[in-house]
């Protein structure tokens, strides 16, 4: 009987020492994963006509809607719209200064090219001898679909058939 209990000390000393003895499980290298650079999301650049871009001064108007009159002031010389390369215009509408942002796709219609406008910002003055002709004017330019530039005159269409007239400053 004094075999037995030595028996068991002896093998849970082996057992012990056995396990002293071994090392732990390597700690699992993680697999390289193979990087891109970053690629920073860039706008292309807006599509540009050389024909469009510059300072055109006002030079008429046709209503097909609406009240069929063409608004007219006396210094319609100095009612302009500067076209800019990086998609940006501006002008003078006879009291105020406007400006905004135009689209072209380069998708040609029979009426002439494809334009748009954002919404036009402008100054508030209050002009009492242009004020009806700029606010017609600037609601006919902000509903442009479409442009044309036969010779130095550039000519803005809406859907409506209204159409304003400018030549090349």
């Amino acid at each position: 009987m004094k075999a037995l209990p030595f028996l068991v000390c002896a093998v849970l000393f082996v057992g012990i020492l056995a396990a002293g003895c071994t090392s732990p499980a390597p700690e699992p290298v993680p697999t390289p994963v193979p990087t891109t650079p970053a690629t920073i999301a860039t706008t292309p650049p807006p599509l540009t006509d050389p024909a469009l871009t510059g300072t055109w001064t006002y030079k008429g108007a046709m209503f097909a809607s609406g009240t069929g009159k063409t608004p007219v002031i006396s210094n319609t010389q100095s009612v302009t719209i500067t076209f800019n390369n990086d998609g940006t215009f501006m002008g003078f509408g006879g009291c105020n200064n406007y400006n905004g942002r135009y689209t072209i796709t380069g998708q040609n219609t029979e009426f002439g090219k494809v334009i748009s406008f954002s919404p036009i910002t402008s100054t508030k003055k209050y002009c009492a001898d242009t004020a009806d002709f700029e606010d017609t004017y600037l609601k006919v330019l902000q509903q442009t679909v479409t442009y044309s530039i036969p010779t130095n005159t550039m000519l803005l269409r809406t859907s409506y058939g209204d159409q304003l007239s400018y030549n090349k400053a």
